[in-house]
């Protein structure tokens, strides 16, 4: 059998590496095309989840998502209302979308005019979770304060909304998860000791009755 020479080994991996890096280049080419192809968009952010979202008068449907940015750079109206919510417009002044991210939690009705309530606002989020929780709407409220929790995890308050919107919801497991955290950062709150003993309840298998 003839063996290669040292020489054309090396010129066969050169060829082979050329090789590689052509194709590296053209699947890049073929991405940059790929990006430049997709229309520009704008992510929309709301809670509740089934809000109804209008932009510029076109209407989006319900809840989170990323759409075509509309074309232009002149002044945008952002609407969303949901049931049992207070609707919001927001005029937002001249500029291009694309890529741009537009966020708005409603306010539970009757949650009072006195604090402003924002996407990104954990605190916020935490008491107007525990709103909905007083008005039975268990569903949202774990939205909302899964969201607060997700924001900042070491603030106490809406681990302990979490845990009552899911006990309303049947869901005492869950409820004991999120109570256990509450206790575990807030061991010294007034409520801790009702916490306690709503989660021993869950723990021990027995229907619980929320402390308020």
């Amino acid at each position: 059998m003839t063996r290669p020479r040292p020489g054309g080994i090396r010129a066969l991996r050169s060829a082979a590496a050329v090789a590689a890096a052509a194709a590296l280049a053209c699947a890049g080419a073929a991405h940059t095309r790929y990006d430049a192809e997709r229309p520009p968009e704008v992510l929309v952010e709301v809670l509740p989840r089934a809000a109804e979202v209008e932009l510029d008068g076109r209407k989006l449907g319900k809840g989170s998502r990323a759409v075509p940015a509309p074309p232009g750079s002149g002044e945008h109206v952002l609407r969303v209302r949901a049931e049992g919510f207070e609707p919001v417009e927001r005029t937002i002044p001249p500029q291009s979308l694309a890529g741009a991210r537009l966020a708005a939690a409603l306010r539970p009705r009757g949650f009072g005019a006195a604090r402003l309530l924002d996407l990104d606002d954990p605190e916020g989020l935490a008491l107007a979770g525990a709103h909905l929780v007083r008005a039975g709407d268990g569903r949202d409220a774990v939205d909302y304060a899964e969201r607060a929790s997700s924001l900042d995890p070491a603030l106490p308050l809406p681990w302990r909304v979490l845990g009552d919107a899911r006990a309303a919801l049947g869901d005492p497991r869950r409820a004991g998860d999120a109570w256990a955290r509450y206790v575990f950062l807030a061991p010294d709150a007034p409520d801790a000791p009702r916490v306690m003993r709503d989660l021993d309840r869950v723990r021990g298998g027995t229907t619980i009755e929320l402390h308020r």
